[in-house]
């Protein structure tokens, strides 16, 4: 048995007052790990503090990071929240149910929420495994990030003891080796001119993040892929 307590990521939040409420709804359902990742009005934050009423010892122990990447490094699953349609090969839940067999079966999980004026680029979402959209009437698709946050504790709450698949021994790499590779093999394309209309490189890209994030690699996976690369890389020109 485990508790699912994943952490919660801000991505530039534009407002104090949401980063404090959403440290409100998370305390409410028993999740105590928020991350944020440059805030619009700077960090630490007394409007933030004093915004989160009981939630003040979340907002006390949140994490600051100056860049996604960093903030992801640590975790093995990352879940986008987005209501925005995205023109990507990346898996699309809208059923928690669906999606909470995944959640269960990971030792280090993120969930992602957007800054409230535009939600997450796609850009930030190369490093995620999945998106996850909460239902809404169709007219009106937007919500608070607060609540938008408040609907994932709720679900999240409901999970707080359960059984896992998971084990020591199949260890999956965390987000920070995957981007070491991702920048090698990209790289590597780059100067290969395998980018081709240049126009779309960063459509190209993402699709190749999506293809990697599918497959949530184990460490000795990654390590064998490294060795792939490597080799070729080096191989003599003919």
């Amino acid at each position: 048995m485990k508790n699912i307590n994943p952490t919660i990521i801000l991505v530039r939040p534009q407002l104090p007052e949401n980063i404090g409420m959403t440290a409100r709804v998370m305390d409410n359902f028993g999740l105590s790990k928020l991350f944020v990742v440059n805030p619009r009005d700077g960090w630490p934050s007394k409007i933030a503090e004093n915004s989160a009423k009981h939630g003040k010892n979340i907002i006390k122990k949140t994490k600051y990071f100056t860049s996604l990447n960093e903030a992801v490094s640590k975790f093995n699953l990352v879940i986008a929240t987005t209501n925005r349609k995205r023109f990507l090969t990346k898996t699309t839940y809208n059923n928690f149910s669906d999606l909470k067999k995944k959640i269960i079966n990971f030792k280090n999980t993120a969930i992602l929420f957007g800054p409230e004026n535009s939600g997450l680029s796609n850009q930030d979402l190369r490093l995620t495994n999945c998106i996850f959209t909460i239902k809404t009437i169709s007219r009106n698709k937007s919500l608070n990030l607060s609540h938008a946050v408040s609907v994932i504790s709720y679900e999240l709450f409901n999970l707080k003891k359960v059984n896992n698949n998971y084990t020591e021994n199949n260890e999956l790499a965390n987000k920070l080796e995957l981007s070491n590779f991702m920048n090698a093999l990209i790289k590597d394309l780059d100067s290969k001119s395998f980018f081709n209309p240049k126009e779309k490189k960063e459509s190209m890209i993402d699709n190749i993040y999506s293809i990697y994030n599918k497959m949530h690699l184990t460490k000795k996976e990654l390590r064998m892929l490294w060795g792939m690369h490597k080799k070729l890389k080096n191989l003599p020109k003919l």
